[in-house]
């Protein structure tokens, strides 16, 4: 049940944001991480226009990559 009051709550919030900011505040974070500058701003940014972290990292993860170890 917690799960599903979550998930609840993830729909709720989803609903009530602003996505063109969202959308907005997650391009310039993709923008500055094609960069060199600090991350940290426009992803204060996007956390206060209710990104969610799933969201933020999708956008790092589309500019860096996803680690993969090598073999040992």
């Amino acid at each position: 049940t917690l799960e599903a009051r979550q998930h609840e709550r993830l729909d709720a919030l989803r609903e009530e944001r602003d996505d063109a900011l969202v959308a907005e505040r997650l391009d310039a974070l993709g923008d500055a991480a094609e960069g060199d500058a600090n991350l940290l701003p426009p992803m204060i940014d996007a956390v206060k226009a209710y990104a969610t972290t799933g969201e933020i990292c999708d956008v790092l993860r589309d500019v860096f990559g996803e680690y993969q170890p090598g073999a040992v």
